[in-house]
């Protein structure tokens, strides 16, 4: 992916363990603090999260929760052979992403608002996903790598990401699914397209939910 133009917006999102054995993604839009976490079945009832404390439980469907850095919440409802469904924190509709062979992002309010389709030339790597966003429109707008390997980073990487970066401290050691995501976007994101957006992300990388294909 090329480096950002003036105007446009990337985020990146890393996936690790937490010490209750939760996978947390934190995003990051630039250098400095985060601009949100996101943690796997955050909103959970005990014992689904007694079942990611123990290792049962390696990512998959939940409610997962989204924090940004002022502190306002966006949940993630993961779910098997249904819609995933986004909420604010007092409860407040998002919007719903439909997943099948392609997916779309539907807003509470706007109508449809993005669709994720597979690259055109490369889908599938060993080393990540290709997805193109496109607008309400079918126009592309921007693009969306799920990173499965080391490899799939294209800058930057750490010595601490490896395939299998875990911690040991409660249940059984376990692999994180996917490392993390990379988005990049042609424009300024508002409020729900921001939510959105990072919901997907939380919804591919802890909830599991294939968006594409080539991905099931």
């Amino acid at each position: 992916m090329s480096a950002p133009q003036d105007g446009s917006t990337m985020i990146e999102g890393r996936v690790v363990h937490k010490v209750s054995n939760a996978l947390k993604i934190t995003f990051s839009n630039g250098p400095g603090d985060p601009l949100a976490v996101g943690v796997q079945g955050a909103g959970n009832g005990l014992g689904a999260k007694t079942a990611i404390l123990f290792g049962f439980k390696n990512g998959g469907t939940g409610k997962h929760r989204i924090t940004y850095a002022d502190g306002s919440i966006v949940w993630v409802e993961s779910r098997d052979s249904a819609p995933t469904v986004l909420s604010r924190g007092d409860g407040t509709a998002i919007g719903t992403i439909q997943r099948a062979d392609t997916s779309t992002a539907v807003g509470s309010t706007a109508g449809t608002l993005f669709h994720f389709v597979p690259d055109p030339e490369e889908s599938k790597t060993p080393e990540l996903f290709r997805l193109v966003v496109l607008d309400r429109m079918g126009v592309e707008t921007g693009r969306l790598d799920v990173i499965r390997r080391v490899g799939g980073w294209a800058r930057m990487v750490s010595d601490l990401y490896d395939d299998t970066f875990w911690w040991d401290r409660a249940g059984q050691p376990l692999p994180i699914p996917i490392l993390g995501t990379r988005l990049w976007l042609k424009h300024p994101l508002d409020q729900v397209e921001r939510d959105v957006l990072l919901g997907v992300c939380v919804d591919i990388t802890l909830g599991l939910r294939p968006y594409i294909k080539a991905m099931k």
